[in-house]
């Protein structure tokens, strides 16, 4: 019997057998799903690219062991970004377009998000796996429940500790136009604004901020008036600061005269 199959109901097959056997074969995937291998194979890297399996030689494993270990968890985030993305989750307008970038706070945002019950009007970006995999699984639920998902963009790119980066993710970012914009600071100061480690990253959310409505920072306390190597931009150019603390009184003073709209988080 002849089989037709939707892209996502191949995903959600495919994803089925690796989770319940822990490895899927090509060759089997082919007989099975009645497409060609090289449809199986794409599918299978488009799964791995949303960091829901990994490509092996001849198919797909599960992702788990020591390099699923590796990966930021929301059970080992701090009740302080817990707060940071609770806080965020307030600002965001239903039917907006959004970006959430890495780290804890926006997987706590993502999964709050797909919580929330304006989840279906939503557009949601990222580059990050972890959260790309929370909002897979939730367009999942919501196709199971009869409810027409929400529209999910995975940018692409070169995979950098399960962020996508690079010339590829830049010329995606360039391509659209966001309401919001939610990064977790690395660093923020008075003088040299927000700023991180990766010069990959700050170029993306440079493009980011300057393509979006509202460019909002979750700032951990730890983020306070440090600087690192890359310079994103200065602090006029950002909408809102939500703070794990009271921020210290030279970069306070600096956002009320860049006229930032500043939420201290009660922790």
């Amino acid at each position: 019997m002849e089989i037709h199959m939707l892209a996502h109901q191949r995903h959600d097959e495919i994803l089925r057998q690796v989770n319940e056997s822990g490895s899927v074969r090509v060759t089997d995937l082919v007989k099975q799903l009645g497409v060609s291998e090289m449809t199986v194979r794409r599918d299978i890297r488009v799964l791995a690219a949303r960091g829901l399996l990994e490509r092996v030689h001849g198919g797909a494993v599960k992702l788990e062991g020591a390099r699923e270990a590796q990966r930021p968890a929301l059970e080992t985030s701090s009740g302080e970004q817990r707060a940071l993305a609770q806080a965020a989750l307030a600002t965001i307008r239903p039917g907006s377009s959004v970006f959430i970038g890495a780290g804890s706070c926006g997987e706590h945002l993502a999964n709050l998000i797909t919580e929330s019950e304006f989840f279906s009007s939503l557009t949601v970006i990222t580059n990050f796996m972890p959260v790309a995999k929370l909002l897979d699984q939730a367009q999942q639920r919501q196709r199971d429940q009869g409810i027409a998902p929400a529209q999910v963009i995975i940018f692409g790119g070169q995979p950098e500790r399960y962020e996508n980066l690079g010339p590829l993710t830049l010329g995606d970012a360039h391509n659209f136009h966001l309401h919001s914009v939610f990064i977790e600071a690395e660093s923020l100061a008075a003088e040299t604004g927000l700023s991180c480690e990766n010069i990959n990253r700050a170029a993306l959310h440079r493009v980011l901020i300057r393509n979006s409505d509202f460019a909002t920072v979750m700032v951990p306390n730890r983020a306070w008036q440090q600087t690192t190597l890359n310079v994103v931009c200065p602090l006029s150019k950002l909408s809102r600061v939500i703070a794990g603390g009271e921020p210290p009184k030279e970069i306070a003073d600096a956002m009320k005269q860049s006229q930032i709209m500043v939420e201290v988080c009660e922790l």
